[in-house]
């Protein structure tokens, strides 16, 4: 690399390396030094081998067909990565299906392995960010300090936590490693280019097909080649702006290749545009999305899975000139420190970070207030912890610190700040309660966030609290579909079924698109059950196992209309097929546990009633029925301990308190019901 600034000829001046102690000798070696930072990464994150599946890991992972078999993988290349959820969703993502399906042959759906995975890829996009920072021409200490802020940056939580942000860590070392490998082609020796170019062109084609954040890879070529022309071009303008777009060319025709298959194995290019909002909407909104993607990385505090910015319809002094003020300032840093030290580094690692985020800059393509989440940072993070580490190595004596010192002790403390700030927030994205409750009470105006605590509160038993926000979601926005699939789901839940199909029959017309699909067609027949319109639940079970008969949200929901209707048979068979596929699920645990206490197969029913128990003690209703079947089996010293846990889960459950109260007059269990 040539260093310099988009034609400015003086070479990078970096500071000096540390001395030559002992200790910062041996980490001179990549070969150690990236070990260690993946080891510390490793035990950052070791604490999420216990978090659970949440939020979309559900309809992508637990959910999913195309992850099943590796026989299934060239369908995830001609079909969306959701097609069985949302007919309007666009993800063309084969290579991360083909990661899932990886996964799945190894650990099934146990959550460790999975969470496993996202931590491994996270220390692999760590380590990365060191080889493309030296491959800029920045020395030894500048790449491992970008590696370490990478690395520990709280940013980051959101991808290396949750296993369905493992698309956008997959999708930055695909990037990273085709970028190394075009500067590799780019300064290599003449007979060895053509093998660097056919890797790098690979490379974007992995990149593409694993998340589309990577077509902005040819702009990032275009414009790295730009800044660092050739000598012979550095005093034209226009010849450099030719020799960006020539170098470019291979890449755009690469990306635009893969846009043309995305668009045959989808029907379409990318998804629809919100026809409630203009793009002077957009053009208003944007500098407070971009101060809050700025606020995020350099003040990592109050993250979560649910920011809320909605659109900005007049703009004023907080909402629109305070931003874009604060953006111009930000630019006009990064330009005079690019121009005064006639760095090109600095020039391209902050073009770098605004190019690789322009695909979610179109905010139409979001719902309202969507605009704003970690994992979208994730790739263009890469540039903005370049030029922190570069700031911090620009660091000066300081009193009676040298220069070196100084930028040790900053460093320290950088980092132990990082540290704190990553194991204090990780862990809101253990559990869907907690994913959501931190959402919402970060952001109690975000419908969305107030939606999804109420429907995670629903299935846990709390249907008071549930009922309470979404019914207040419903006169803060009432053409929100989703809020009336919650309501539903929770009317039932209190035996309302009246209301519950009132609230149904809305959230249909509200939302159709959700109940034409494979999930939501086998959702719909769950509800349908559960309110007694068997005839319509059992079509619906009929349409839908005919299109996809390993699908789990099929099977799990139409065993359980089986069981609801009385076909015990037809329920066992669909069941027992659910848990083959999600074994170590609750649910299918405790509705086949159902459907053995319904053929007086006690024994059975005891066993998978305490596997669901055992796999989610949260349920009260789980407990119900394990105390149920042990007394009707006379077990009654600990019927009674299960009955009493169900009270701790629900203290207003009055089942629990009559079957207590039986049990102390001594009377005999009623038979079991549905």
């Amino acid at each position: 690399m040539n260093g310099t600034l988009c034609g400015m000829g003086n070479p990078l001046n970096e500071p000096g390396s540390p001395s030559s102690a002992p200790l910062s000798s041996y980490l001179r070696r990549p070969g150690l030094l990236l070990p260690i930072l993946a080891a510390l990464t490793f035990v950052v994150y070791f604490s999420t081998l216990s978090f659970e599946f949440v939020w979309d890991d559900l309809p992508q992972i637990v959910s999913n067909p195309l992850i099943r078999s590796w026989h299934s993988l060239p369908r995830a290349f001609t079909s969306d990565l959701w097609f069985h959820t949302y007919r309007f969703q666009v993800y063309y993502r084969p290579l991360f299906v083909a990661w899932s399906t990886l996964n799945y042959s190894l650990f099934g759906l146990q959550t460790w392995g999975w969470h496993l995975g996202a931590v491994l890829l996270h220390m692999v996009a760590s380590c990365m960010v060191y080889f493309l920072v030296r491959k800029l021409d920045m020395e030894h200490w500048t790449g491992a300090l970008a590696a370490l802020i990478f690395a520990l940056h709280p940013v980051h939580i959101e991808c290396a936590s949750w296993v369905s942000a493992a698309s956008d860590t997959l999708v930055t070392i695909f990037f990273i490693l085709a970028f190394v490998a075009f500067l590799e082609m780019r300064a290599g020796i003449q007979q060895h280019r053509i093998e660097w170019r056919l890797l790098s062109l690979f490379l974007l084609a992995c990149a593409l097909l694993t998340k589309e954040m990577a077509v902005t890879f040819a702009a990032c070529v275009a414009v790295y080649t730009w800044c660092n022309p050739r000598q012979d071009l550095s005093s034209g303008r226009w010849s450099r702006v030719a020799e960006g777009i020539r170098a470019a060319l291979p890449y755009a025709a690469v990306t635009i290749a893969y846009l043309m298959v995305r668009k045959l194995a989808l029907h379409r290019v990318g998804a629809g545009f919100d026809p409630a909002h203009s793009d002077l909407d957009v053009l208003l909104t944007l500098p407070l999305v971009l101060v809050n993607y700025l606020r995020i990385v350099i003040w990592p505090v109050g993250l979560t899975g649910l920011y809320y910015t909605p659109y900005i319809k007049t703009p004023g002094v907080l909402n629109f000139a305070v931003p874009l003020l604060l953006l111009s300032a930000f630019s006009g840093v990064i330009w005079y420190w690019a121009h005064h030290r006639k760095d090109s580094a600095v020039a391209f690692a902050g073009l770098w970070t605004i190019l690789t985020l322009a695909p979610v800059l179109y905010l139409r393509t979001f719902g309202d207030g969507d605009f704003v989440r970690d994992r979208y940072f994730y790739l263009p993070s890469v540039g903005f912890i370049i030029l922190a580490a570069k700031a911090i190595r620009l660091i000066p004596s300081i009193g009676t610190l040298g220069a070196r010192a100084a930028q040790v002790a900053v460093t320290a403390s950088l980092a132990v700040a990082l540290l704190a700030a990553c194991l204090s927030q990780q862990a809101y994205w253990a559990n869907e309660v907690l994913v959501y409750y931190r959402g919402y009470s970060l952001y109690p105006q975000s419908v969305e966030a107030q939606v999804g605590l109420a429907n995670v509160l629903s299935s846990r038993g709390a249907t008071e609290r549930a009922l309470g926000l979404a019914r207040d979601a419903v006169s803060k926005q009432p053409d929100f579909g989703p809020a009336y699939y919650v309501l539903a789901e929770t009317y039932l839940r209190t035996g309302e079924k009246e209301a519950a199909m009132r609230a149904l029959s809305q959230a249909i017309r509200l939302q159709p698109e959700r109940v034409r699909s494979e999930s939501g067609m086998a959702y719909l027949a769950g509800l349908l059950g559960r309110m007694g319109d068997y005839e319509r639940a059992l079509a619906a079970c009929s349409n839908v196992l005919a299109r996809e008969p390993d699908l789990y949200a099929a099977l799990y929901n139409c065993g359980n209309v089986n069981y609801l209707a009385g076909n015990y048979s037809d329920a066992e068979k669909l069941i027992r097929r659910a848990l083959e596929i999600a074994p170590d699920q609750a649910a299918p645990n405790y509705y086949l546990g159902r459907v053995y206490l319904q053929t007086g197969e006690g024994a059975r029913a005891e066993f998978y009633l305490r596997r669901a128990v055992a796999l989610d003690p949260s349920v009260f209703d789980y407990h119900y029925w394990l105390a149920h079947t042990l007394e009707q089996r006379h077990d009654l010293l600990e019927a009674r301990r299960e009955y009493i846990k169900v009270l701790e889960l629900n203290p207003e459950s009055a089942d629990a308190k009559a079957r207590l109260a039986a049990m102390q007059s001594g009377e005999r269990p009623a038979g079991a019901s549905q």
